[in-house]
């Protein structure tokens, strides 16, 4: 081949290149799909009622397409719709868009400094992945099925982008179902959707993962049910290992039948988890892998309120590992915590764990029903102080009834039952055999050590004023409680 006939080859390939994608014109204009068959140059067409997009379109940043009519799009299998400007899809039953073989998936949507698009009651399926990219956009009352990861790996794929993503049905994708970069600082709100079988791959993903949230701008998971199905997927996990910083509400939320239920992972994060079911979180069923209703792991500065949950049938309740410090239930002196989680029936191995405190930090865990009336009963399905003296002190006590209603009680008095409570110079203790007193400060430091049996008095003049924890043990028992020092 001559210099010139390999010259006219290569303009032949570039100017089929060039005219085999389509770009707007960047003109403020607002189409409909009929107005992309007549000036897309063929890239859109209209098989009977069917548009077929045949190559790539970009949507400049001035422009708007516009789909206020019922309608079906099919892709092939390379075509990507880059977004700059707006897509406002909203038609009164149903959009269908659609790969034009479904088993070649078409590349997916991105969107790109695009804060005004929305999606609503449309049908994606057989896509590569929606990646938003410092875009706000809204998509709600949307089917999102079936996807690969050809475009990017969450089905919902989010870079300093914060959503809103209402009411949809997104099942039985290759990836998770929502993903945010690691220090991609996206915030979305994630409220009423069903989130089913993601990550068909079944790679050790959650369907729902998420790093860094934006600056004072909260992640909310809200009023979702997330069920799993392969055992390598877990439901929720947000975490900070990139660095950053998170705030995250997880409130409402019914997770069922994953990996794990919910896990808040890394330093500087701030989360409410509140009001969540989280059940049957066993499917993989290697308990040192995995298997939490809710698992904590990093810093001390990973805080979390949690209250109001019932968490059962996992093979561990909660776990707390690392450094971090989640509140699960304050109510005394003054309720800063109202507590209130229902964690029962969560075994492994043969032994029930309401929760692992796998740190040698205290926590407060007041005010929660854990499986049994009976203190003792509970003191043994929580693992702390008296089973490994290099872990931090549970406080859980008061605790409540699974009862909890209108009436709401405190069941059961302490197990160590100490008074005057606030005290001054003695304490008195409600025991009825000898044994030794340990008596903790607030910040897991050992400050007293005696021997004591049931008649005794404990001389606490020295002790600064505070919040001290106890612990009496002895060959038969191990009992645990708190006292106010004044």
């Amino acid at each position: 081949m001559n210099n010139n006939i390999r010259l006219i080859f290569i303009f032949i390939i570039i100017s089929g290149w060039l005219q085999a994608q389509y770009t707007t014109p960047g003109t403020g204009v607002v189409w409909d799909m009929d107005d992309l068959v007549t000036t897309s140059g063929g890239v859109v067409t209209l098989n009977g009622e069917i548009y077929v997009i045949a190559s790539d379109i970009t949507v400049s940043s001035s422009d708007t397409i516009r789909q206020l009519s019922d309608a079906e799009i099919h892709l092939m299998q390379t075509v990507l719709i880059t977004v700059h400007g707006v897509l406002e899809f909203s038609p009164p039953e149903t959009i269908v868009i659609s790969a034009n073989d479904t088993t070649l998936n078409f590349k997916g949507f991105r969107f790109e400094d695009s804060d005004h698009s929305f999606m609503e009651r449309c049908i994606i399926q057989f896509g590569g992945g929606i990646k938003l990219v410092n875009s706000d956009i809204r998509i709600e009352n949307c089917t999102i099925r079936k996807f690969d990861k050809s475009n990017c790996t969450g089905t919902i794929d989010l870079f300093g982008s914060s959503p809103e993503i209402l009411n949809c049905d997104i099942s039985l994708n290759q990836g998770p179902a929502i993903l945010s970069a690691a220090n991609g600082e996206s915030s979305p709100y994630i409220k009423g959707n069903w989130i089913y079988r993601n990550n068909t791959e079944n790679t050790n993903m959650p369907q729902i993962n998420l790093g860094t949230s934006e600056p004072e701008k909260d992640i909310i998971i809200r009023d979702n049910f997330i069920e799993g199905f392969y055992d390598k997927a877990g439901g929720i996990a947000v975490t900070t290992l990139a660095g950053g910083y998170l705030s995250c509400v997880i409130d409402s939320n019914t997770i069922i039948n994953n990996r794990y239920g919910i896990t808040v992972y890394g330093f500087d994060i701030n989360s409410v988890i509140s009001n969540n079911i989280l059940a049957d979180n066993n499917i993989e069923n290697l308990p040192m892998q995995g298997g939490s209703g809710i698992n904590f792991w990093g810093g001390t500065s990973n805080i979390s309120m949690v209250h109001g949950n019932k968490i059962y049938g996992n093979l561990w309740g909660i776990t707390n590992t690392g450094d971090a410090m989640p509140n699960l239930g304050q109510v005394e002196p003054d309720t800063i915590n109202p507590g209130k989680n229902l964690i029962y029936e969560n075994e492994n191995l043969g032994t029930t764990y309401a929760l692992y405190n796998n740190t040698p930090n205290n926590i407060f865990a007041e005010n929660n029903y854990w499986g049994s009336y009976d203190p003792d009963s509970v003191e043994a399905v929580i693992y702390h102080y008296p089973d490994d003296e290099s872990l931090g002190f549970v406080d859980y006590i008061p605790f409540k009834d699974f009862m909890t209603g209108l009436k709401e009680k405190s069941v059961s008095p302490p197990s160590l039952l100490i008074y005057p409570n606030p005290s001054g110079s003695q304490i008195n203790l409600d025991i009825q055999e000898a044994g030794t007193l340990i008596i903790f400060n607030s910040t897991g430091d050992m400050v007293l050590e005696t021997s004591v049996s049931t008649l005794d008095l404990v001389d606490v003049t020295t002790l600064p004023a505070g919040v001290y924890f106890t612990c009496f043990a002895n060959e038969r028992v191990t009992l645990t409680g708190k006292f106010i020092k004044e």
